[in-house]
This record gives structure tokens, sequence and C-alpha cells, in this order.
């Protein structure tokens, strides 16, 4: 059984230190090369990637990373990565803001809420509801009164966003 990522990144932190890990793992979310750091120390597989992926699993490697270390000089690669051509590195990246409180992404994530891939719709409502202000709740009230999986999410995501806000008008705007 393969190690969770955590204990695979805290394995390369204290091989390489948290500053190189930090850097590579922007690197690879910004579609740099796999084969190594930009010091040239370390491999994916560290990470329990696998060199023959596809390239945009790099980059969703990369984002990912961002879940278990972090340093403020990750923000601008991952809100970058909010307009990656693969889904799955828009939904880390979506990830990533929402745990770490990028409320700069705040823009990105509302016409994320649009995407044509409903996980990546998911991970950009909960993020709005959990670090946007109020400017940003459009998408979340565009699904008020709707029924399925989306609107549940959104509507929860209204409830902690009034609740975070100390605002319980939202719905009404």
């Amino acid at each position: 059984m393969r190690p969770h990522p955590s204990v695979l990144i805290g394995r390369a932190v204290d091989l390489y230190g948290m500053d190189e890990v930090v850097e590579w793992a922007a690197e690879l979310l910004a579609g740099g090369s796999p084969a190594g750091s930009p010091a040239g120390g370390l491999d994916v597989r560290l990470l329990g990637g696998n060199p023959d992926w596809e390239p945009y699993w790099f980059r969703v490697w990369g984002a990912r990373t961002f879940l278990y270390v972090w340093d403020p000089r990750a923000e601008l690669p991952v809100i970058a990565g909010l307009a990656d051509p693969h889904w799955r590195v828009r939904e880390m990246c979506a990830k990533v803001c929402r745990l770490r409180e990028i409320a700069e992404a705040a823009p990105a994530l509302v016409r994320l809420a649009g995407d044509p891939v409903e996980r990546v719709r998911l991970a950009a409502l909960k993020a709005i509801g959990d670090i946007c202000e109020a400017d940003s709740a459009a998408p979340l009230l565009a699904l008020a009164g709707e029924r399925g999986r989306e609107a549940d999410v959104a509507a929860a995501a209204l409830r902690r966003m009034e609740e975070r806000l100390d605002r319980q008008d939202l719905g009404d705007v």
C-alpha cells in the first residue's frame, strides 16, 4: 500500500527542505519538468508520482502538494492554475484556494462556478462559501431554489458565507 501523500510530501520536506519542495511544486504546477526541481534534486516519485504520466498529472500533483505544505509564494501559481486547460488542475487549485484561504482568487473562483465540469464547479462553490466576500455570492445565489447536488453544495456554501461574514441577508439580495 502506497503511503498517503502527506507522508510522501513530509519525507520530501525532510530530505530537501520546505523551500525546495514549495519551489518544485510551484514549478510542476506551472508546467515545469517533472524530472527535477530547480536545483535538480527532486523526482516526482517522491510524491507517489510516475514519470510516465500524462503532463497534466504533474500539474495536479504540484497543486496537490500545497494541501500539505504551504508558503505564500505559492499563491500566484495556484491562482494561475485555476485557468489551467485541464479540469483536474482547476479542481485541485480550487481546493487549495479554499484550504489556504486565498481570497485573491475570488474572481477566478466565481468564473469556475460556471465551469463545464461539475467537480470543478463544486470545488469552486465550496471555496466561494469559505473564503470569498459577499460580492462573490452570485453563483451561490443563482442556484437557490434549484434541486440536486450542485444546489445543495451552493446552499451549504451560502450558509457558511453568511455565518462567516455575520450576515443573514445574502439570500435576500
